[in-house]
């Protein structure tokens, strides 16, 4: 550990939260022994050369007290390609019986819950370490291997509290609704600054383009020119691939935030923020006294996607949709997505108001440019819109316009009712919005507001990071 930082015991407190006891331990070792020794049987009878072997944090003893998430990929020795994977999942999906999932990433996967896991059973195809991929899940059997090697037990405390710091401040999780950092990626990170506690000073003065290089010899320069996120920590295993390139601006700097904070006053609530008592009355009162308009589009979904498509199409709908309100006029000091990955998502826009004035004034082009001027008065001279003008302030022509929807929930309303393949929401969304659309404002979404939803806006109310008091 780095001196001159006094735990003052919160290091204890916190690591008896987050290691796994001795019976989740040997819990998780009965699952691993006897899922791979079974799977890769009926493998084998089934005529594949494969094997199956648990993987991730899991694999890595990094994994977090109370998580019950377990990873189990399916090897494929050299000499197949994608075209077996149906077969190979049927072989899986035989194992685990009834009450499996077939999901989709990169190519198909099973979720299934198993001897009281959740587990992702993923399919994989066996590469040397520098050699050419198949699917990028060939990776992570190579990241255990490099890895293990390489996580002292010690260190493996530090990985800990850095996934549970991660956790506390909303940083955690390479997955499209969080954009943070992945759990191989914590881990690459300790390993590289030797401790928690290094890491977070070295967060505190990370930049924009920091290139952490876990190896050691990469130019650094050509890495920033190669990739363009905020972080940039190539891949031992694949140094053509950037570990961190699902972190997002805001997180990157949410988490150097939040080091800094903690270095300064170290304290638990870092690693379990303490939740407010929600009450769904106060959520509803606060949004019809707060001054500014809350809008809401909510979106029912009965044949909901994996979450990554989901919050990936939600996010293209929450920028297309502020794009058009902001082209519009209207100011859009916030906005967000939710969803309950189910059966109901939920994007919501805080505006300056509601409601802009009936008519707007439009600019026209500079006097002495004289052929667009004439196409510009000629364009509002008598227009049925037009409600004043064309006049000359300046150098310049101006009308004043009739706007063609001075009312947010109308504008959104009529660019949605098609499903908003004209402001760019994603095909499969929008036809979800065809189907179940509602466009509220304020207090009208009360009947909704209840559990997660609840406490979702009352944290998009409050608008702090969970760790900032």
């Amino acid at each position: 550990m780095d001196g001159g930082f006094d735990w003052g015991g919160l290091r204890e407190r916190v690591l008896e939260r987050i290691v796994p006891s001795r019976s989740e331990v040997e819990a998780l070792e009965r699952f691993r022994e006897e899922t791979e020794g079974a799977l890769s049987d009926l493998l084998g009878a089934s005529g594949f050369r494969a094997v199956a072997e648990v993987q991730g944090s899991a694999a890595r003893e990094t994994w977090l007290a109370g998580e019950e998430d377990v990873d189990v990929f399916i090897v494929l020795d050299a000499g197949y390609d994608r075209g077996v994977l149906p077969e190979v999942l049927d072989v899986v999906k035989g194992y685990v019986g009834e009450g499996w999932v077939e999901a989709y990433a990169e190519h198909p996967y099973i979720r299934a819950e198993v001897d009281g896991f959740s587990v992702d059973f993923v399919p994989c195809f066996r590469v040397a370490r520098g050699g050419g991929l198949i699917s990028a899940t060939d990776r992570s059997p190579l990241h255990t291997e490099y890895l293990r090697g390489r996580l002292t037990p010690g260190l493996r405390e530090e990985a800990r509290l850095l996934k549970r710091f991660m956790k506390g401040v909303g940083a955690y999780g390479a997955e499209v609704r969080v954009g943070g950092f992945s759990g191989y990626l914590c881990e690459l990170l300790v390993v590289h600054y030797g401790s928690f506690e290094a890491v977070l000073r070295g967060a505190g003065s990370w930049r924009r383009g920091e290139v952490v290089d876990a190896v050691g010899g990469s130019d650094v320069e050509v890495l920033r020119r190669r990739f363009r996120e905020p972080l940039i920590v190539p891949d031992p295993v694949d140094p053509g691939r950037n570990v961190a390139s699902a972190v997002s601006e805001t997180v990157f700097w949410g988490f150097t935030e939040a080091a800094r904070a903690f270095l300064g006053a170290p304290s638990e609530r870092f690693f379990f923020p303490q939740e407010a008592d929600v009450d769904a009355s106060g959520v509803i009162e606060a949004l019809g006294s707060r001054g500014s308009a809350i809008l809401f589009v909510l979106v029912e979904d009965g044949d909901v996607d994996v979450p990554d498509v989901l919050w990936g199409q939600l996010y293209r709908a929450e920028k297309a949709i502020c794009g058009l309100l902001e082209k519009s006029s209207f100011d859009v000091y916030r906005s967000a997505a939710w969803s309950d990955e189910s059966s109901f998502h939920v994007i919501v826009f805080e505006l300056g108001c509601a409601v802009l004035p009936g008519v707007m004034r439009r600019v026209g082009p500079p006097v002495r440019m004289v052929e667009d001027g004439r196409r510009f008065v000629e364009a509002h001279l008598g227009a049925e819109g037009t409600v004043s003008g064309p006049w000359i302030e300046g150098d310049r022509w101006w009308v004043e316009t009739v706007r063609p929807e001075p009312e947010a929930r109308g504008l959104v309303e009529s660019a949605l009712a098609d499903g908003g393949r004209g402001v760019g929401v994603s095909r499969r969304l929008g036809a979800k919005m065809r189907d179940g659309l509602s466009v509220l404002l304020g207090d009208e979404v009360a009947p909704y507001v209840a559990g997660e939803f609840a406490r979702f806006l009352f944290r998009f109310l409050d608008g702090r990071p969970v760790w900032l008091v």
